[in-house]
């Protein structure tokens, strides 16, 4: 049996326990978001504190 060849579409009993979930109430569009460098931050850090980090106090 061809795909193409189907006067008349007949149910596959193999099938009967396909069931496509429900359609979703609302759609959301999601974007793609291209990361930058901007987007990752060094803390700021005292210089004083970072001496005392380093050397000890």
């Amino acid at each position: 049996m061809s795909s193409d060849t189907h006067p008349e579409q007949v149910d596959d009993p193999r099938a009967k326990w396909r069931k496509l979930p429900p359609e979703p109430a609302r759609y959301v569009e999601e974007t793609q978001v291209d990361g930058g460098s901007s987007n990752y931050t060094v803390p700021t850090v005292d210089p004083a504190q970072d001496f005392i980090r380093l050397y000890g106090g």
